[in-house]
């Protein structure tokens, strides 16, 4: 009996010491959208890994390559070399910050991570992301916060991301559209209204 709790014992402390000795995998990514909305500027940081991806996913779920320009690898502070392969950069294993610049289309903005990690999204004061007729945060259990001048979305844990975000605009045209149906749907109960008056 007691040789089992020592060698349970002889486990659990190595398995604590390897945990403790592995350097560990962390992601933080900010992403600042641009002041049109046609762009983005990324920042990424990195943790005892060799490689980072710039891909969304298609529509069965495959990974596409995203376009980016303006990458910088940084570590320690000093621009550091790396090779690029499709769909993104290899360096060697450590820890790093990486910069680069994307483009968006049609208000919506969609990525993969290598691995689960921090996502936050800053949007300029002209985008919302409040009315659900108009928007989409996946996935679920992000926060968002709205100050004056920008709105930050943040997930703490994730490997995915798809936002679609909206400006004053296309809210005004949401309301002329809702007006326009409840015109026709006036419209079109009124005989219904009338005939019933009149059989009553």
């Amino acid at each position: 009996m007691r040789s089992n709790a020592r060698i349970i014992t002889g486990c659990v402390t190595t398995l604590i010491l390897v945990l403790l000795v592995l350097p560990v995998a962390a992601l933080q990514v900010t992403y600042q959208i641009g002041a049109n909305g046609t762009d983005y500027h990324a920042e990424a940081v990195v943790n005892g890994t060799d490689r980072f991806e710039f891909v969304q996913s298609g529509m069965l779920g495959e990974r596409i390559p995203l376009s980016v320009r303006n990458v910088t690898l940084f570590q320690n502070g000093v621009n550091t070399t790396y090779t690029q392969e499709r769909g993104g950069i290899t360096f060697p294993k450590g820890n790093y910050s990486i910069i680069y610049d994307g483009v968006l289309s049609g208000n919506t903005f969609q990525s993969q991570l290598p691995e689960p990690g921090s996502v936050s999204i800053i949007l300029p004061d002209r985008y919302k992301v409040d009315n659900p007729l108009l928007t989409s945060l996946q996935p679920g259990g992000s926060r968002t916060n709205r100050s004056e001048n920008q709105t930050v979305i943040t997930w703490d844990t994730t490997r995915y991301f798809d936002v679609r975000f909206y400006d004053a605009n296309q809210e005004n045209l949401l309301g002329i559209f809702a007006q326009f149906w409840l015109i026709i749907a006036v419209m079109l109960l009124l005989p219904f209204v009338f005939s019933r008056r009149r059989q009553g």
